[in-house]
């Protein structure tokens, strides 16, 4: 019975997350897995390295989305859960600069 508790103890142990916070590196981020992202996307948002600049700008920076409208662009992260996060980077609706990013699930 104690083997079996072990067992389990260190079943669940293993199946922690596997995010690692890195800072937001350019390259790595275009050219990174999911999970890669997702270890860098609370630097990049907590940083505000995205504030301010235009889609164009966002593009250069992070890449295309994985979907988009007119105010918004989404990007697929993913934090070793069972559930993918998204990067969302919110538009201003008039001057079409970023206003702010947050990570939603």
């Amino acid at each position: 019975m104690k083997h079996t508790i072990l067992l389990l103890f260190i079943f669940l142990l293993s199946c922690g997350n596997n995010t690692k916070a890195e800072k937001f590196d350019e390259v790595k981020w275009r050219n990174g897995s999911q999970i890669e992202r997702g270890n860098m996307s609370t630097d990049l948002v907590e940083s505000k390295i995205l504030i301010g600049k235009s889609k164009s700008e966002v593009i250069e920076k992070i890449g295309y989305p994985k979907d988009s409208t007119k105010t918004n662009f989404y990007y697929l992260i993913d934090f070793g859960y069972m559930t993918p996060f998204h990067l969302d980077v919110n538009f201003d609706s008039i001057d079409l600069k970023v206003k702010d990013a947050t990570l939603t699930d």
